[in-house]
């Protein structure tokens, strides 16, 4: 980053807090077009921040960012390109920082892009960034917002799905998975008067962006889910992304050396470790260090590594690097780092309940296709609410049944405990009434418990 390029104070970098500014910058309102959000993104994927020569004008191959972009081939792909850069001049962003005692505010206004040349015998396409625009393109390029594999981000259809995930994908890696509804609604540049109720919002923006993310990215098991219920206002989201790859998709991302080394780990491992590499982690000097060590071990000292020190480091500005980063992994597992934690038996716990859900997912996925009868889930659902009703009114039916299945009810509630005493009141705006309903749903389907006839009670 140009450091003799001036910006407003109220949007310079902080010590080297570049994903900060990038979240100010990637949440600050404006208006493209699904095609130009993903060009922009490309555009800014391909810097090289270290054959930076200070110049504000880019020179690139047309053709590259079209075959990015998925433009047919059969079409005058250079000139499509040009064109949707020639809108970008026209677009710009515009932020303001909180107002003064007497209602001034700090202002920052510029076009992405001030102008465009292409040459279509050659495919060069010359872009030209306003000289105020310079001093992000860096910081969001260095910052979590677009460290993103680009790849996933193009292949979406929206701007609310593409915001969607670049603002919470940003917040997973840094170990944040529950943010407050308002923070959510600023983070993707949707305000209050974006939808005013929630109800519109979750169903005009939320679930058509988690169904897009499902079908275009490898993130199956994406889910969003608020705190919201009957009579209760929404006031906080949850969010995960579960990858669903095969070993072999998940080790294309290292050197055949390096993947080598990581086949004897389970799937789990692999992906942290993968999550690793991006700061500093070698596998190459895993030699027989992890020899016998349990999974769960690996994976809690690991995120212990990325969320509670690197995470950490780089919101105060005290980025260490790579170098120093990367031996920290294998001394976090052989010398127990999480354990000596206080917060290491939720990471471990919050791992487990995360694993058991993903895998009873996958379960109830299967044995439904395996059954084309009676596989539709509003059946299942309803034969559920029916068994869960028959055996509250048995002495202490229910309160037997919870008793006996603690362990995967609990994991089933992620980070909040499965409350009992909820769950005994029988009453259906408790969170537990739904828990319990989806675990004998699950327990059904997989045919671990029978469904009841009509009037019988097991």
């Amino acid at each position: 980053m140009q450091t003799h390029l001036e910006s407003p104070v109220f949007l310079q970098v902080i010590g080297n807090n570049y994903a900060k500014l990038a979240e100010r910058f990637a949440s600050a309102p404006y208006e493209l077009t699904s095609t130009q959000l993903k060009a922009w993104i490309v555009f800014v994927a391909t810097l090289d921040p270290d054959n930076d020569d200070g110049s504000n004008i880019y020179r690139l191959n047309a053709f590259d960012i079209a075959d990015k972009l998925g433009i047919d081939k059969r079409k005058a792909r250079g000139t499509i390109v040009a064109d949707i850069f020639a809108d970008l001049s026209t677009k710009g962003i515009r932020k303001k920082s909180a107002a003064d005692s007497r209602g001034e505010k700090n202002v920052f206004t510029a076009n992405f892009v001030s102008g465009v040349a292409y040459d279509r015998n050659t495919h060069i396409l010359q872009l030209e960034i306003p000289q105020m625009m310079r001093p992000y393109l860096f910081a969001l390029k260095e910052g979590a917002y677009l460290s993103l594999d680009s790849k996933d981000i193009v292949a979406l259809d929206t701007v609310p799905a593409i915001r969607i995930y670049i603002y919470l994908k940003n917040l997973d890696r840094q170990g944040i998975n529950e943010v407050s509804l308002e923070e959510f609604r600023q983070g993707i540049g949707a305000t209050s008067s974006y939808y005013d109720s929630f109800k519109q919002f979750k169903a005009k923006v939320i679930k058509p962006a988690v169904k897009e993310i499902h079908k275009h990215t490898d993130y199956k098991d994406f889910f969003i889910e608020d705190n919201g219920r009957p009579g209760v206002k929404a006031t906080r989201i949850s969010f995960g992304f579960y990858a669903n790859l095969s070993n072999d998709d998940l080790l294309q991302s290292m050197s055949p050396a390096q993947a080598t080394i990581c086949k004897k780990f389970s799937t789990a491992v692999q992906m942290v470790m993968i999550l690793a590499l991006e700061h500093g982690f070698d596998p190459s000097y895993i030699d027989k260090k992890l020899d016998g060590v349990p999974d769960d071990c690996i994976i809690a000292n690991f995120h212990y590594v990325m969320y509670e020190i690197i995470a950490k480091d780089k919101k105060k500005g005290k980025d260490k690097g790579k170098d120093i980063y990367g031996k920290y992994f294998l001394k976090a597992v052989t010398e127990h780092w999480a354990e000596q934690n206080d917060k290491f038996d939720e990471m471990l716990g919050r791992e487990k309940a995360r694993k058991q859900n993903v895998e009873a997912r996958k379960q109830v996925a299967q044995a439904q296709e395996q059954d084309e009868v009676t596989n539709s889930a509003l059946y299942y659902n309803q034969k559920a609410k029916e068994y869960l009703e028959n055996i509250s009114k048995e002495p202490f039916g229910l309160s037997s049944f919870i008793s006996k299945n603690a362990l995967q009810l609990n994991a089933m509630a992620g980070k909040k405990e499965f409350n009992i005493q909820h769950a005994l009141t029988g009453k259906k705006n408790y969170r537990e009434y739904k828990i319990l309903v989806n675990f004998i749903t699950a327990k059904m389907t997989l045919k671990e418990i029978d469904i009841p006839s009509q009037g019988e009670l097991f």
